[in-house]
């Protein structure tokens, strides 16, 4: 696990992702970024990064559908 806290109340947490479909079917397994917002002292909002992609916006392909 990685925490970068950047400026204007963001947080970077870098963690291990496991993804299982209903049945146990492995979706992912693999680092992702989850991006905190952080105001008046509460989590306002939360994003999926790629880990590949470091800290810069880009989608998750944990939820990506093909």
């Amino acid at each position: 696990m990685e925490i970068i806290d950047q400026t204007g109340g963001v947080t970077e947490v870098r963690v291990h992702q496991l993804v299982k479909s209903l049945g146990g079917d492995v979706l992912f397994d693999g680092e992702v970024w989850h991006v905190y917002t952080i105001a008046n002292g509460l989590i306002e909002r939360m994003e999926l990064k790629d880990s590949g992609s470091g800290p810069d916006p880009t989608p998750s392909a944990a939820f990506s559908r093909h």
